[in-house]
């Protein structure tokens, strides 16, 4: 198993942070960025910078509103303190932590194969350079399409019927439920609602995801069924409203496909027609304003045992780490996209879900917009 893989699997996040930086010798640099040093280095900022974490952000005691105070912010001031507290633990484990800025990124410099700028981790007090380059936002930004409301709607209309299906449920009693949940969280919510039209829809939006998946944890709890069977219900019905004919053809890796796979006891052809559902689905969430890019990759280096999904401009991402936060149901449409796909496929995987900031290394400005989903120990079932 891999360096990239230890470093998700592991729970001890800020003692993979003093290794990944400060423990592991690091070789010269290189004009060519290795796929896998360029994940080592990214989720080595994603162990004090992604959710879930441990922390006292919200305030369960709010009777009356259900989270505690939401602010302007993506994820609320008090969530982002707890994140900056997990770095300064950092920084008494590397003195060079506090040279990761924006003024050490290299805009000059983008990744070949992923379009992605490259950026350096600082220089410790002897001279010696931390982790290696790693990779930061798009060189050439995608635009986000305006949200559709529409299509936003429908989105969360397939995670109900889902949800009723496999907890044999009628739709009136969870509508009732999310109305509840609704009622009960919205002051915190409209404190927020601030800012364009545009950003007023796609804050509404994370209101209505999160009240509608804070639901469905309720229910699955009270009718005692699994996560899994509800995310392979909402993979099948989301495949077959957006991709039901999509195959391997539909998928194209950042990668040279000569490279990709060289040890594996799946069938490679299944994964590539999963890959592909995956690709033509997200892209009909790009076009109604859902995410902003897509980068779906098979690292070349891991031998066809790790898939990667990285999700820029992720509009619910607030919500998700909100009810991540709260251990409640945090995994969203494009994890059990995966689940159903990747099961259907007869291929068992361990999976990790980080919330990112690609476009800063500073911790007081964290503002996650990238979900990177990643898929380990790819196997056959």
């Amino acid at each position: 198993m891999g360096f990239v893989q230890h470093l998700i699997i592991l729970s001890a996040l800020l003692l993979i942070q003093t290794e990944s930086f400060s423990l592991r010798p690091d070789p010269a640099p290189s004009a060519q960025l290795d796929r896998r040093e360029a994940l080592k280095a990214t989720l080595g900022f994603a162990s004090v910078l992604i959710s879930p974490l441990t922390s006292n952000a919200i305030d369960y005691s709010d009777d009356q509103q259900g989270i505690g105070v939401i602010t302007d912010s993506s994820i609320g001031k008090a969530f982002r303190r707890s994140v900056v507290r997990g770095a300064q633990v950092a920084d008494k484990l590397d003195e060079g932590w506090e040279k990761l800025s924006d003024g050490l990124r290299d805009k000059s410099k983008c990744d070949k194969n992923t379009g992605r700028r490259l950026y350096d981790n600082g220089v410790r007090k002897d001279g010696t350079p931390i982790g290696n380059p790693g990779l930061g936002a798009l060189c050439e930004p995608v635009e986000l399409l305006p949200l559709d409301t529409v299509f936003a709607e429908k989105l969360l209309e397939t995670a109900i019927k889902s949800a009723t299906l496999v907890s044999a449920t009628k739709e009136d009693y969870l509508q009732k439920a999310i109305q509840d949940t609704k009622d009960l969280v919205r002051p915190s919510f409209e404190r927020s609602m601030i800012g364009s039209d545009e950003e007023k829809r796609k804050k509404s939006f994370n209101f209505e995801f999160y009240s509608v998946m804070r639901a469905i944890t309720n229910l699955l709890g009270e009718r005692r069924v699994s996560i899994r069977d509800f995310q392979l219900a909402w993979g099948r019905e989301l495949v077959s409203m957006y991709a039901p004919s999509a195959d391997r053809k539909d998928y194209s890796s950042p990668f040279p496909k000569i490279d990709e796979f060289e040890d594996y006891d799946y069938d490679k052809n299944k994964l590539l027609d999963a890959l592909g559902a995956v690709t033509v689905t997200l892209d009909a969430f790009k076009s109604g304003g859902i995410l902003g890019f897509v980068e779906i990759s098979i690292p070349y280096d891991d031998y066809g045992s790790v898939v990667t999904v990285a999700v820029d401009d992720y509009v619910p991402i607030t919500a998700e780490i909100l009810l991540s936060e709260q251990k409640l149901l945090s995994q969203g449409p494009i994890q059990a996209l995966v689940v159903y796909l990747l099961e259907n496929a007869s291929i068992a995987f361990a999976a990790d879900t980080f919330y990112l900031d690609p476009s800063t290394t500073s911790q007081t400005a964290y503002n996650p917009t990238q979900l990177l989903l990643s898929l380990s120990n790819l196997r056959k079932m």
